[in-house]
């Protein structure tokens, strides 16, 4: 029994593969240093729960992409786009999220008897922790 070994390590390697990832981590967030660790963009993967059926493990696992919010010095010109990058962050990293997403529908992870089980929601957050995170959670529900 390796699924979750698989599923990780996979989906580990393909954020990687992102130009809006540059470092993948795994546990409890509050185990990450948010406040030294300065290889952002980052995602961070939290394993949820796994609810074990009698041939079948459902997983839920966190996917928390997020980046640092670059606030500039100069008055914004724009008062919708603001003084701050938050709007680029939202986008990158919800491509992030729906790229994770669509990791699992895609045919070989059906092969391998590894399939999405629920819709994902994805919900952003603004400023969340201490230095200024933004970006998007979203729980990705998996059938093995």
């Amino acid at each position: 029994m390796n699924n979750l070994y698989k599923i990780l390590d996979e989906l580990r390697t393909f954020l990687l593969l992102s130009d809006f990832t540059n470092t993948v981590t795994f546990g409890e967030i509050s185990d990450v240093d948010l406040d030294k660790l300065t290889n952002f963009p980052l995602v961070h993967l939290v394993i949820r729960e796994a609810i074990i059926d009698e041939n079948t493990i459902n997983f839920t696992i966190d996917v928390i992409a997020a980046d640092i919010v670059d606030v500039s010095k100069e008055l914004p010109e724009d008062k919708f786009l603001g003084n701050d990058n938050l709007q680029d962050i939202l986008n990158a990293q919800l491509k992030v999220i729906t790229d994770a997403t669509n990791f699992f529908r895609r045919n070989d992870y059906k092969a391998k008897g590894i399939t999405i089980t629920d819709t994902v929601r994805a919900t952003p957050f603004l400023e969340r922790f201490s230095n200024q995170l933004a970006g998007w959670e979203a729980s990705i529900s998996l059938k093995t």
